[in-house]
């Protein structure tokens, strides 16, 4: 395998998270919500129709989330949008997002936090909804559908730490999580440092084509949605210094099989959770909806290609690069 990746369909980009704002809140106890979601959209009241669902040149301009920590309470506020995004050169593509971008802000949490979520839907045209992987509260009444034009607030605790995906749960959510709308929580442990990078890989398929969703035929498979950010623009590591990578794969169908070329990843945490150590790993396999905190340790500086050592996923664009420096 050649050390540096290059083509018109390689893909990366690095996400650096939400804006951390400080202010003055109560803590908070989980509180939840009811309704059960029709995950495949078998209820007419739950699925959007895809005749209603054309590309028609909407194009709502990306609301920022607000995130207010006090201590140990955090007050996230978060928005759903139809947003074009640009996910190659001179290639744009209608998404459904968690605030204007794919994948949404990363969530950047502490164990023991007390966390209130408030979801405000902008889509003008259907329901969303967020299922939080780091929230373990009852789904029928946390996870359900927000109309257009309307808000809801979830309340829990960070009670895990570990590396987590969030996405929409509407349905079809397949669709919902293939046009675009999931993104990385990241809940440190008590002590902890947040990760140097974090990396989701997801697939992006013909779009509102919920037969190709079905069927397991995307067109990229990418890593944080825009295409050659890591091969034009290395993610950037110094010799003996280590570094950790916090990796997600929002699926919505494909395994990811992350390597390192020319590294051996020193220990992974499974899920993230810092229980679940295993040693000397040579690809990480992450399975959709999960995630893993990496720890690599580069020896001599040059240039290391990372990818889904799933080769169709690698030719759609799964891979990236570190830059090595003295």
């Amino acid at each position: 395998m050649p050390h540096r990746l290059k083509s018109s369909r390689l893909w990366a980009v690095m996400s650096i998270g939400a804006s951390l704002l400080v202010a003055a809140t109560g803590c908070l106890a989980p509180h939840a919500k009811t309704h059960t979601p029709d995950l495949r959209g078998n209820q007419d009241s739950q699925r959007t129709p895809e005749s209603s669902l054309a590309i028609d040149g909407i194009d709502q301009k990306p609301k920022r989330a607000l995130v207010i920590r006090n201590g140990s309470c955090v007050s996230i506020t978060m928005y759903t949008e139809e947003t074009k995004v640009t996910i190659a050169p001179g290639v744009q593509f209608p998404a459904w997002t968690f605030d204007g971008t794919v994948p949404g802000p990363v969530l950047y949490l502490r164990q023991g936090d007390h966390v209130k979520l408030t979801l405000v839907n902008l889509d003008p045209r259907m329901a969303h909804s967020i299922d939080l992987h780091a929230a373990q509260i009852p789904p029928n009444q946390a996870f359900t559908d927000v109309p257009p034009g309307s808000s809801k607030t979830i309340k829990f605790d960070a009670s895990t730490p570990g590396v987590f995906v969030y996405h929409c749960e509407s349905a079809p959510m397949a669709l919902h999580i293939a046009q675009g709308m999931y993104g990385a929580i990241i809940v440190t442990p008590r002590g902890g440092m947040p990760p140097n990078y974090v990396i989701v890989q997801s697939e992006f398929y013909k779009p509102l084509d919920i037969n190709a969703v079905f069927k397991g035929t995307p067109t990229y498979v990418v890593f944080n949605g825009e295409a050659n950010k890591y091969v034009d623009h290395p993610l950037i590591a110094k010799v003996n210094q280590p570094i950790s990578v916090a990796f997600v794969n929002a699926g919505p169908n494909d395994f990811s099989a992350f390597h390192v070329v020319g590294a051996i990843m020193r220990d992974v945490q499974e899920s993230g959770d810092p229980r679940n150590n295993s040693y000397g790993v040579q690809t990480c396999t992450v399975a959709p909806g999960d995630g893993a905190l990496i720890h690599l340790l580069f020896t001599a500086p040059g240039e290391y290609s990372f990818v889904s050592h799933a080769m169709n996923q690698m030719e759609e664009g799964a891979t990236g690069e570190f830059v090595v420096h003295q």
